[in-house]
């Protein structure tokens, strides 16, 4: 069953990872789509939504060591004089009069596409070999590197491109220049495609995503093995490991997009060549000095030492020559290497045969990197590179293979790792649970029961704390009973009374003095109501439904539930939002508040009733929002008769009746609305407080906790 899974796994993470839909698997097959004939690409018939990207491939006029622009085509002699090459290729081994060509030397490449497209095309330009410049229509539109005859004055440079472009002709002329002294090839040896503007910018987007994916899972990878060496010094494997996920990392960059090269275009192209090549070659031998590490009975000595000096010489060769001088020795090493891969992969079948550890997961990875590897090889081959193999190219499309082949290399090789790890973590527990059981002492079993009593004692103390709030919340409920309720009790058994003792004869004036009892017997109803809320609130056993709000949709209900009732009782309403200047270019909706908005309402009605209450006809009432360092303010301001200075510091007690400082106390107040206004407040983090003067008007301030919304 494990098999099977394990099986599944590959073939998804094959199919998901390594072999990504591309331009080249679309609808129309690359060897059914257009090639070029004669210097010209018929295009008049491909529909570019339906069709996706196109390779420009086929014959392109070709005109050796001369270096031509546009403006020269419109001599119809020079036309005469072409040549027709097959891109993609090298100009290596062309025949030119007779002649064979070697690497270096110029050229320029001419391509006519007849199409009738009315839509923005883009083009996606690889890297060229090994500096070039390219004309559309007449307009230089892409170059890399410095394009001249004289070798000392040519500059190479890798930077694949995607380019932009209009044409309302039914012709598009490609004009290419391209120089190469430093490279053993010359030439444009990758493909060049052309498809709809989005249709290029996705290609090159999603090849940078999975470059860049690759990139960093190496990158880690490498870092995280050789961690693993540092502490485990004895284990080479992940020493070896370790630095060629780092090699394969950094080549990554170099090759494809070359994305490094956009971030540091003036970084020089040797070095950059050399690090491509040297992490081919150190890369031969690290793989096989892994897998001797792990299987060191399969391998043999003298192989060992004849890996090692021919890898030492050709990395010598690349430190210490140009670019144009080992390049012409990577076809060597590219065989070496094929022969260090059958050696490979004849040790890797031994190690299963011999059911060495770790020897399956281990030869599947193997083989996927050596799959993936002989892929790149063949790619940049010299006989891939000088040849006209159309066929073999529909195959082979792409480089950089190589990468995804460690990535699964590294997933198996993590799969030994693991059950490595396993079974010695496993061994590990089991002696120090044979060491614990052997060595339990009776200061541990105080230790333990220790533990359980602080645990026992800490839950005590909880308890505790929760009775006495509760404690304390009920004596506060009854002194408040007591205080509050003792007024409309005896007023009411005074009414009645007075009935029962026929003071009060008269129908009408009974009817009055029981309409008097139901206010009253209302209003205890309501001040039971208002002890038990405030009761719950001090002892922090009300429930909350918290959420969080954007601040403009809190703003929009308390204003608009309260502007009909201002306008109503002829008050002049003014609402304002400001912010704190580091704010200033926020909205109201990038701000968020973590409130209960059923118990919020109630502090805006307490406040704005009050300040209602004690302002005049044609008064003014400001509802004021301002953002300052993480909070919200609320300001609510009337031009009232105000609070002297004497009553402000009991404003917010319990029965604190404001009528002690304004006449016009209504003798429905239960003196319990600011109080329960705080602790609301409190509740939700915030503070509250006022500010007035009499005569002046009030000032009710509070906050609310808010955070920006991301």
């Amino acid at each position: 069953m494990r098999k099977k899974l394990l099986i599944a796994f590959i073939s998804l993470f094959i199919g998901f990872f390594i072999l990504p839909p591309t331009s080249d698997f679309n609808s129309v097959r690359a060897m059914d789509k257009p090639q070029a004939i004669n210097g010209i690409l018929d295009l008049t018939e491909w529909n570019w939504d339906e069709n996706d990207i196109i390779d420009l491939n086929g014959q392109w006029e070709f005109y050796w060591q001369e270096l031509l622009t546009p403006k020269d085509f419109e001599n119809t002699e020079l036309i005469k004089k072409r040549e027709l090459i097959s891109l993609p290729r090298a100009w290596n081994h062309y025949v030119f009069k007779d002649k064979e060509l070697t690497g270096k030397g110029y050229a320029t490449y001419r391509l006519l596409i007849k199409h009738k497209s009315e839509q923005i095309l883009g083009i996606k330009i690889p890297r060229v070999f090994t500096s070039y410049k390219l004309w559309i229509n007449d307009e230089l539109i892409a170059s890399a590197g410095n394009v001249s005859t004289d070798n000392t004055l040519m500059t190479p440079q890798y930077i694949p491109q995607v380019k932009y472009f209009y044409s309302d002709s039914e012709n598009i002329k490609l004009v290419i220049q391209v120089a190469n002294f430093r490279h053993r090839s010359g030439g444009i040896l990758e493909n060049i495609k052309i498809g709809g503007a989005a249709q290029i910018n996705e290609l090159r987007n999603r090849n940078i995503a999975l470059e860049l994916f690759l990139f960093g899972s190496l990158f880690i990878t490498g870092f995280y093995h050789l961690a693993l060496f540092l502490f485990r010094k004895k284990d080479k494997s992940t020493l070896y490991f370790g630095i060629f996920s780092l090699l394969v990392s950094a080549r990554t960059l170099l090759v494809g997009e070359v994305f490094f090269i956009h971030l540091f275009p003036l970084f020089n192209w040797e070095i950059a060549h050399k690090i491509q090549t040297l992490s081919y070659y150190v890369g031969v031998y690290l793989v096989y000095a892994f897998i001797k590490t792990f299987f060191p009975q399969e391998v043999s000595k003298k192989a060992t030492v004849i890996i090692q000096i021919i890898t030492s010489f050709f990395t010598l060769l690349v430190l210490f020559t140009p670019a144009n001088i080992f390049t012409h020795f990577n076809p060597i090493f590219q065989v070496f290497s094929l022969i260090v891969i059958l050696y490979l992969i004849y040790i890797v079948l031994c190690a299963c045969y011999r059911k060495r550890e770790g020897s399956k997961y281990i030869t599947i990875g193997v083989i996927i990197l050596i799959l993936f590897s002989i892929n790149d090889i063949i790619f940049l081959s010299i006989v891939f590179a000088d040849s006209d193999y159309i066929y073999l190219r529909n195959f082979v499309t792409r480089g950089n293979l190589s990468s995804f082949g460690l990535l699964f290399f590294i997933f198996t090789q993590s799969l030994v790792l693991a059950k490595r790890f396993s079974k010695s973590f496993t061994k590990v527990e089991l002696l120090t649970k044979q060491l614990q059981n052997a060595n339990t002492t009776l200061e541990e079993k105080v230790k333990e029961r220790t533990s359980a009593l602080e645990a026992s004692k800490e839950k005590l103390k909880e308890a505790y704390q929760a009775v006495s709030r509760s404690e304390k919340s009920l004596q506060n409920l009854m002194q408040n009973i007591s205080h509050d309720l003792r007024t409309p009790l005896s007023a009411i058994k005074g009414f009645v009374n007075a009935i029962l003792d026929g003071v009060i004869n008269d129908p009408l004036k009974q009817k009055i003095y029981l309409k008097r009892v139901v206010d009253k017997v209302n209003y205890l109803n309501y001040m039971v109501q208002e002890l038990m809320d405030l009761s719950l609130l001090q002892s922090r056993e009300m429930r909350f439904d918290f959420t969080l709000i954007p601040a403009n949709e809190l703003i929009d209900t308390f204003t608009e539930k309260y502007r009909y009732d201002m306008s109503n009782e002829n008050i002049v309403f003014h609402i304002q939002f400001a912010s704190d200047s580091q704010y200033d270019n926020l909205p109201a909706t990038s701000f968020l508040i973590k409130a209960d908005l059923q118990k919020l309402e109630r502090v805006f009605a307490n406040l704005l009733n009050n300040a209602l209450k004690y302002t005049v006809v044609g008064g003014e009432i400001e509802l004021k929002f301002t953002v300052d360092k993480r909070k919200l303010l609320i300001e609510i301001t009337d031009n009232g008769i105000g609070i002297s200075e004497v009553e402000l510091p009991h404003i917010f007690e319990r029965f604190y009746m404001i009528s002690k400082s304004r006449e016009s106390q209504t003798p429905e107040s239960s003196g319990l609305g600011l109080a329960i206004t705080k602790e609301i407040v409190e509740y939700h983090g915030g503070e509250i407080w006022v500010e007035s003067k009499l005569g002046e008007g009030s000032h009710f301030f509070f906050t609310l906790p808010i955070k920006l919304q991301a």
